[in-house]
């Protein structure tokens, strides 16, 4: 009798073991969920920040949301790489013309921990500063992020016009 009833506790030991891992299992799928979601809305943050800074025609606000080592691919132009040359490149681009853009976040892709591409559209239009024209602008773009000290940063950003494929 007691060596019966011992197997019988040992057989259902045996069967919660596979229970607690899954269950195990399903709060670690859970927490890197919560973390993933997390990662994903401070990287679109930073995406709006650029956005309302890019708005504001303030260059100052641009950089803070890059890295310190940024490359801006700008079709038609040489990379912009380096801070100083990222900078020198909104410095004239607000020079000569103001936007007025809204981001569409399409996708967000972790890649690790501290890297991360996010692909968008943008909307809106661009005023000419020198003759006060304003005409419409859509654009694909695409940003390398990078986690510098905990912090999500533009890396890279691409972008093309959309204008001429839609008609």
């Amino acid at each position: 009798m007691k060596t019966t009833f011992a197997l019988a506790i040992a057989c259902l030991a045996l069967q919660m073991v596979p229970t607690a891992q899954a269950q195990s299992f399903q709060q670690l799928s859970y927490q890197r969920d919560q973390l993933e979601t997390q990662q994903r809305a401070e990287i679109e943050k930073v995406i709006k920040g650029y956005e309302k800074a890019l708005n504001a025609s303030d260059v100052r606000s641009v950089m803070q949301v890059y890295n310190d080592d940024p490359a801006v691919l700008v079709p038609e132009a040489p990379t912009a790489v380096g801070s100083r040359a990222v900078w020198n490149t909104y410095t004239g681009l607000f020079q000569a013309i103001s936007l007025n853009l809204t981001f569409e976040v399409a996708e967000v892709k972790l890649l690790s921990p501290d890297w991360a591409f996010l692909r968008s559209t943008s909307k809106g239009s661009i005023k000419i500063l020198a003759n006060g024209t304003q005409i419409p602008s859509s654009n694909q773009e695409l940003f390398v992020l990078n986690k510098c000290q905990g912090v999500w940063k533009i890396a890279r950003y691409s972008f093309s016009s959309v204008l001429l494929a839609a008609k």
